[in-house]
């Protein structure tokens, strides 16, 4: 096991695979950040030098926001979408869809109670 981003990779499995386990990268994020560092379709996380993983993480850490940092502004805006007074802040204080979906048969996993 490889520990990159607070996050336990798995030696055997590819790259791309194991970086979207980093919360904030998806699928097309992590192939255009393998693109972009040269490295091969096949290349597995045991492959890497202590070169190239010091260049992933530079390049992650400069250009993207990921982890506990992504959470905590997801946390911010939601908190200022309540404080304002809006529409979306009051959904997402009732525990309701808040872009619009239709509530009134979907959403009962939404619309249930939460246990404080």
């Amino acid at each position: 096991m490889v520990l990159l981003f607070q996050q336990n990779f798995q030696e055997h499995k590819l790259v791309r695979q194991e970086l979207t386990k980093v919360y904030g990268i998806n699928k097309f994020l992590a192939h255009q950040i393998c693109d972009s560092l040269g490295f091969a379709l096949t290349l597995k996380v045991q492959d890497l030098t202590a070169s190239q993983k010091e260049k992933l993480v530079r390049l992650v850490q400069r250009y993207y926001v990921t982890g506990s940092d992504l959470k905590r502004i997801v946390d911010q805006d939601i908190q200022r979408c309540v404080t304002v007074g809006s529409f979306k802040g009051f959904r997402f204080i009732q525990g309701l869809p808040v872009r619009g979906q239709r509530s009134h048969t979907n959403a009962r996993s939404c619309r249930k109670k939460k246990i404080v």
